[in-house]
C-alpha cells in the first residue's frame, strides 16, 4: 500500500480543472513517533517497576493454606498478563517507529514525483492551501 499527497494520482486536481477523485490518508509521522515513545515508556515502567514489585517477599508461611495458594495463583496470572502487555508495548513501539519512517519516506518520494511530473500543479499543491 502506498500513500499519496492530496490531489495526486486520483485526487482532486488544481482549482481550474474538473479532475476529481479520492482524498489521501493524512498520516503524521510525528504522531506515530509519539505513540512509539509512549509505548516504550509503558513497557519500561512495567518491566522495571510493576513486575518486580509483584515478585512478593518470597516468605512462605509453612502451611499451604487454600487462600494463600489461590492468592499466589492470581499473582502469577497477573505477572504473566502484565509481562504480555510489556511485550506488546515493545512490539507497538517498533511498529509505530517503522510506520513513521515509512510514511515520511513515501511522502518525500510523492512530493518529488509530483514536482517532476507536474511542476505548475506542484507549486499550487505543495504550498498554500494544498501543502502540508
Amino acid at each position: 500500500m502506498r500513500t499519496r499527497l492530496n490531489g495526486w494520482d486520483e485526487g482532486p486536481g488544481p482549482a481550474d480543472t474538473a479532475r476529481a477523485g479520492t482524498f489521501d490518508l493524512e498520516v503524521d509521522p510525528g504522531a506515530l513517533r509519539l505513540l512509539a515513545t509512549e509505548s516504550r515508556v509503558l513497557a519500561d515502567q512495567l518491566t522495571r517497576v510493576v513486575l518486580p514489585a509483584l515478585q512478593g517477599d518470597g516468605e512462605e508461611t509453612g502451611t499451604a493454606l487454600e487462600s494463600e495458594v489461590a492468592l499466589r495463583s492470581v499473582l502469577s496470572a497477573w505477572r504473566d498478563r502484565l509481562g504480555d502487555v510489556a511485550e506488546e508495548c515493545v512490539r507497538l513501539d517498533e511498529g509505530f517507529t517503522a510506520a513513521a519512517g515509512g510514511f515520511a519516506e513515501t511522502e518525500a518520494r510523492a512530493r518529488a514525483e509530483i514536482q517532476r511530473a507536474t511542476p505548475d500543479w506542484a507549486a499550487e499543491l505543495l504550498t498554500g492551501d494544498g501543502g502540508r
